[in-house]
């Protein structure tokens, strides 16, 4: 067999130069590509990194404060101490705890019944007896057992629970968690941070306050930030988590600013309180958007709400790397906040107290079973400084920010506790109105000063009969002049005067006066003043016919004012006739370090009314309280003149009765007691007006409390010494 030889055969130069060509351009096209992504991309990587690693974390400002015109803090910054647990350091320790609490509260969350194990039970069952079972609830009811079921069928249907594969719901109306399955089972974060939670609460010895599922969505969403488990503990806790949980890992004291009012219910209605501020997720100049808020608080009501962009400061930020699963890595850059502007208001804390103590003093004939509900202003007639504005009942401010449940109370309750009643109340002025109505025709026609009505019993306009409030008592007041009809509160001269004269003339003077006008209390402090063509309380153009304005020239029908208003009315006519807006802000600033600004007095308006009028008003008012026959006697002072003029408006209201043995609901007539008043007679330091809702009269009433309030006055500006009122 012939055997055939294969011949060595030389490769062709031009071919190995060819493969050596293709292999060296492919390898130059690779180099190329990687230069590009690696070299000339690096850039773009890089921001692509930066942007999926940095987040950008807004921190609140410490909130400026609020002063008395003393220099007396009615709303101060305080540090909130809290107990923090960073999450990022509760990833790695695996613990069959932890997953037993985890799925006890699990589990609790699904049926809504606390189990029969509490965190020491379950430490001990692992320290005595880990391969057996732990009973966690020992008997549900049947609802809640048929709850169960349901829930941890749904469970098995999806996979099975560890700790539950072999409990079966239909057989036993106990939960049964075999804890050997939990030895062998990953710890999720929020396991180990709610073991945390659990240790540091048995250590310290307080309850627990944060939920299973607030640390899971804590971990969803806020991961960066550490978590705050207690929030404003004392230094008791404080020095007891030192010594005990200092050295427990991923845990530490934080602080973030805080509010309180030293003063409480006192200045509650004026100041405001703050609550937590919404989450920011783009900051406003810059367009910048941020990732985590670390939300500070934010004014909601009072002089926190109106001035909150002066108050609150600015923010700072920090940027800060977090890892692949979204946990803190580093801190890359912090910027500081700027603490918030101060206020200082016109407001003396005493006199604030001593308004707030007269109001809530009972009197005879009020409901000794229910609140005081009413309102009082004291102005300084002399530049229209507020030195009080309180309003009953009132709140505690503390407790609001403190606790949800308060706030919800405070929703439902019946008397509107929150309800700002110096500034937003309205209500009819009744009597207090009625030297408005005397200035008016006097203006119109001052010879009205020397015309007498007859106030007669029964009195009718047209077909309808009129009262004055002595007709009530079967009696008349006869023969009036305008300074009589005002001593005596006559309803007659009044509904005279109006048929005489019309509504116009009293329109025009309560125009004057600001009835129905924008008052200005909270101004823009950045801008020059202005009276602002805006509607506060109501005043009517015009009146439907004639008995429309006889019950207007007594402060009733559509007529509405705040007690603020009134107090301007009475600060008006006991400084001669100029309006001024009154100033509650005294003086600002934007930040600690500057200079106070000053908030300008500034008159509305002088009162065009003639001498001669004012006078006759004037002296109206000193005999309310002076003279024998005054209807404001019980508000005088020994060694002190006081002029006044009471008011009590009549309305209906719905109230629950007991008739035939059953609650009805019936309708019956009611009165707001006013009084509006200045002293001294003729240096006036004071202008005041209170209101109380459902009082008897504003003799009766008020004039008591007055009584009180300038006597307290006086004690403290030294015009009396003590014990003399």
């Amino acid at each position: 067999m012939a055997i055939r030889v294969k011949q060595k055969q030389e490769s062709s130069t031009v071919v190995i130069w060819s493969v050596l060509g293709m292999m060296m351009c492919a390898l130059l096209f690779l180099g190329s590509r990687l230069w590009k992504l690696q070299v000339r991309g690096k850039s773009g990587f890089d921001a692509d990194f930066y942007d999926q690693s940095v987040r950008r974390v807004r921190l609140p400002a410490v909130r400026g404060k609020i002063y008395d015109r003393n220099g007396e803090v009615l709303a101060d910054s305080v540090p909130n101490y809290c107990i923090a647990i960073y999450t990022d350091e509760m990833r790695a320790p695996r613990s069959a705890v932890a997953n037993t609490l985890e799925l006890i509260h699990r589990i609790w969350q699904s049926i809504g019944v606390p189990p029969d194990v509490s965190y020491r039970d379950v430490k001990r069952h692992f320290a005595l007896n880990r391969s057996e079972p732990l009973v966690a609830w020992k008997k549900l009811e049947d609802a809640k057992l048929g709850e169960w079921q349901g829930v941890f069928g749904r469970w098995n249907d999806e996979r099975s629970v560890p700790g539950l594969k072999d409990h079966d719901p239909l057989s036993s109306d106990r939960i049964v968690i075999e804890t050997s399955e939990l030895l062998k089972v990953p710890t999720s974060t929020a396991a180990n941070t709610l073991e945390l939670v659990y240790e540091i609460s048995e250590r310290i010895g307080i309850p627990r306050k944060v939920r299973y599922q607030q640390i899971v969505d804590h971990i969803i969403l806020q991961k960066p930030l550490p978590l705050l488990a207690w929030q404003n503990i004392d230094d008791e806790t404080m020095a007891k988590w030192a010594d005990t949980c200092s050295a427990l890992p991923g845990t530490d004291i934080y602080y973030q600013p805080a509010r309180t009012y030293p003063f409480g219910e006192t200045n509650a209605h004026l100041v405001g309180f703050t609550l937590a501020a919404d989450a920011i997720r783009e900051e406003e100049e810059t367009g910048e958007k941020i990732h985590f808020d670390m939300r500070g608080i934010e004014g909601r009501k009072g002089l926190e709400g109106t001035y909150d962009d002066l108050l609150e400061g600015e923010p700072g930020y920090k940027l800060v790397r977090i890892d692949a699963s979204g946990y803190h890595h580093s801190d890359l850059q912090v910027r500081r906040p700027k603490a918030g502007g101060d206020l200082q208001l016109t407001i003396d804390e005493n006199i604030q107290r001593f308004a707030m103590e007269a109001l809530l003093t009972k009197q005879d004939g009020e409901d000794p079973n229910a609140p005081v509900k009413g309102a009082c202003v004291v102005i300084d007639p002399n530049n229209g400084d507020v030195l009080a504005m309180v309003s009953a009942p009132s709140f505690n401010p503390n407790a609001y920010m403190a606790s949800a449940r308060y706030r919800m109370a405070l929703n439902k309750d019946p008397y509107s506790r929150t309800y700002h009643r110096a500034v937003f109340g309205q209500y009819p002025p009744g009597s207090t109105f009625k030297p408005i109505t005397v200035l008016g025709a006097l203006r119109e026609s001052p010879q009205y000063a020397e015309v007498y009505h007859d106030c007669h019993n029964p009195y009718y306009v047209g077909k309808r009969r009129m009262k004055c409030w002595i007709h009530s008592r079967y009696g008349e007041h006869g023969e009036v002049d305008a300074r009589a009809a005002l001593m005596v509160s006559c309803n007659v001269y009044m509904f005279e005067l109006a048929r005489e004269l019309g509504y116009e003339p009293i329109r025009d003077m309560a125009k004057e006066f600001g009835i129905g006008q924008y008052a200005g209390l909270f101004p823009d402090l950045d801008e020059p003043p202005e009276q602002k063509d805006s509607k506060y309380g109501n005043l009517p153009e015009q009146s439907i016919n004639v008995i429309d304005a006889c019950n207007m020239s007594i402060g009733q029908g559509a007529i509405l004012a705040s007690p603020l208003q009134m107090a301007m009315v009475a600060s008006t006519i006991a400084n001669g006739g100029r309006l001024y807006r009154p100033r509650l802000v005294q003086k600002w600033r934007n930040s600690p370090d500057d200079d106070y600004n000053l908030n300008p007095t500034w008159a509305i308006r002088q009162i065009d009314a003639p001498i001669e009028a004012l006078e006759i008003v004037r002296g109206g008012m000193h005999d309310v309280v002076n003279h024998e026959d005054g209807s404001a006697k019980s508000a005088a002072v020994d060694g002190v003149l006081i002029a006044g003029k009471t008011g009590s408006a009549q309305y209906k209201r719905v109230v629950e009765r007991m008739v035939d043995g059953r609650k009805t609901n019936v309708v019956e007539g009611s009165v707001h007691a006013w009084m509006i008043s200045y002293a001294p007679y003729h240096f006036p330091k004071y202008a005041i007006a209170m209101v109380v809702e459902d009082g008897v009269s504003g003799g009766r009433s008020i004039g008591p409390r007055l009584h009180d309030l300038y006597t307290k006055l006086f004690e403290y500006d030294g015009t009396l010494r003590r014990g003399e009122g």
